[in-house]
């Protein structure tokens, strides 16, 4: 369903938030404060009134008299119900990234159909997407998949925009849309692969999105010390969170910004098993990472921002149909790919770290990042454009992940050119071009044989624990051995993060 009906009333309640209670999931990047305009809906029926500090995108038709708007596009977080209206979803707005994998495993949906199998489940909690596996019990086989994206973004596309609507006493509310994507999961692996029930579900995601998974309030993870309610695993009968799973399993996190995605991770790689100085790090709007050094690991996180998920950029979007994920330039001529290969709609993390790599070696942009020759922005497809705000953004997403790096291995005694290994990690880190990235100042310029992209870890570890006995007691030795570094108390994070906004 993309049309929504909404009964307007005196309580000055934002058609976005009308939307969140009926369970609508549309894009919020920035937390409806009217600052990235991505919540655009369509105005069927009714009228609404348009609060101070909202603007209107070009391009919209609104008919509108004294901030009264009677059709058209219009700002769901920056505008009010008059009585009754209905709205329609936009495409670009719409929850239309779901990857369904159905049943991957005839064989087994023809046992199941003789007799009843044994089935988990393991779901990775992103801030941005939820991934997650149905795998048979017995053989360790995963049966079937599904990815959605995180209906929480209603709430803002960053941790801390989460942690800043549970203060403001929405804890309730992130609880309930991350139940019911996640009951919705269950019944589709169930439906989907002719199971009677899920026996276990086991769940990694980084410390805040575990906190709101389990109605705890993540409100001490906002404000200095930055004190979480729990680290350490917790089992739950499936009943008690409303789930139609026999257990859930939470996967211990290292700290307060260093969650179980972390751990689940480097319990995949095995990571004390690894060579001393190899190095894990996931990229996303929260990047966390982790350095093998001397029998332990250090552990940090960077708040690299939503840049990477499409959030603050003017043309940005998720990595959904009709993102741009490829740019390059081809036969003197600039050429992109789109996902899906649909008509460009704007451009998502992938495709901005090769748009920006490209900038730089044809001269369109200099190493401070400022556009050369006067020019006012980099046309990439008809009404698609990267900016001077564009590129300032990506440079304080790519100087936050590189920093981190450095600060990192300089804790360690060695520097980035001295690591023996480095696993890139997260659904955004699988499709990342390492050259484009390295050539942005994303990653440390390293012999590219020690780059591995190893994917969604988080995902993996998740589903290894459902059948690994040893899987638990490697996340406990993770946790007994990290050190967690605070890049905001090393006074040398703030030279290293000015020297990395300048592209290398």
């Amino acid at each position: 369903m993309n049309r929504y009906g909404i009964d307007g009333g005196e309580s000055g309640e934002t058609v976005l938030a009308a939307l969140v209670k009926q369970g609508a999931v549309l894009s919020a990047p920035c937390g409806g404060r009217g600052l990235c305009g991505k919540c655009r809906v369509k105005l069927i029926e009714g009228r609404v009134r348009e609060l101070e500090t909202a603007g209107r995108t070009s391009g919209e038709e609104n008919a509108a008299e004294g901030g009264i708007v009677s059709g058209g596009l219009i700002p769901a977080c920056k505008t009010v119900p008059l009585g009754g209206i209905l709205v329609e979803l936009l495409p670009e707005t719409f929850d239309g990234n779901e990857v369904d994998g159905g049943c991957l495993d005839p064989e087994f949906l023809s046992a199941a159909a003789g007799s009843p199998r044994r089935a988990g489940a393991a779901l990775d909690i992103g801030t941005t997407t939820l991934s997650a596996q149905a795998v048979d019990l017995d053989t360790g086989q995963v049966i079937a998949v599904h990815s959605c994206l995180n209906g929480q973004k209603l709430f803002g596309a960053d941790v801390m925009s989460r942690i800043s609507a549970a203060r403001e006493g929405k804890t309730g509310e992130l609880f309930r849309l991350i139940n019911d994507q996640t009951e919705e999961l269950l019944h589709l692996f169930m439906e989907r692969c002719g199971l009677s029930s899920i026996e276990t579900l086991a769940v990694s995601g980084n410390t805040a999105m575990l906190h709101l998974f389990v109605n705890e309030d993540p409100s001490g993870l906002g404000e200095v010390p930055f004190t979480p309610v729990f680290l350490e695993s917790r089992d739950y009968a499936g009943a008690e969170l409303g789930l139609s799973a026999g257990r859930v399993r939470l996967l211990p996190s290292i700290s307060s910004f260093v969650g179980s995605d972390i751990t689940a991770g480097l319990a995949a790689l095995d990571i004390f098993r690894r060579e001393d100085g190899t190095f894990l790090v996931d990229i996303g709007t929260n990047g966390e990472m982790a350095l093998l050094r001397g029998g332990g690991l250090l552990c940090c996180s960077t708040a690299a921002g939503p840049c990477f998920e499409g959030a603050e950029i003017s043309c940005g979007m998720g990595a959904v149909r009709g993102a741009i994920d490829r740019v390059a330039m081809k036969d003197g001529r600039l050429s992109f790919t789109t996902i899906g290969g649909a008509k460009p709609r704007g451009i998502c993390g992938c495709g901005l770290i090769d748009a920006a790599a490209l900038m730089l070696k044809t001269g369109v942009i200099d190493e401070t990042g400022a556009f050369a020759g006067g020019r006012g922005g980099f046309p990439l497809a008809p009404g698609i454009a990267l900016t001077q705000g564009d590129i300032r953004q990506f440079q304080l997403a790519k100087s936050a992940i590189l920093s981190g790096v450095r600060i990192l291995c300089r804790r360690g005694g060695m520097e980035p050119g001295d690591l023996a290994g480095l696993f890139i990690a997260g659904g955004f880190g699988f499709f990342i071009g390492q050259e484009n990235a390295i050539t942005a100042g994303v990653l440390p310029d390293i012999p590219r044989e020690r780059i591995a992209v190893c994917g969604n870890l988080s995902l993996k570890g998740a589903v290894q624990s459902l059948t690994d006995r040893s899987f638990f007691p490697r996340c406990e030795e993770i946790a007994a051995k990290s050190q967690t570094i605070d890049l905001a108390a090393d006074p040398a994070f703030m030279d290293e993060f000015a020297e990395n906004m300048i592209f290398p």
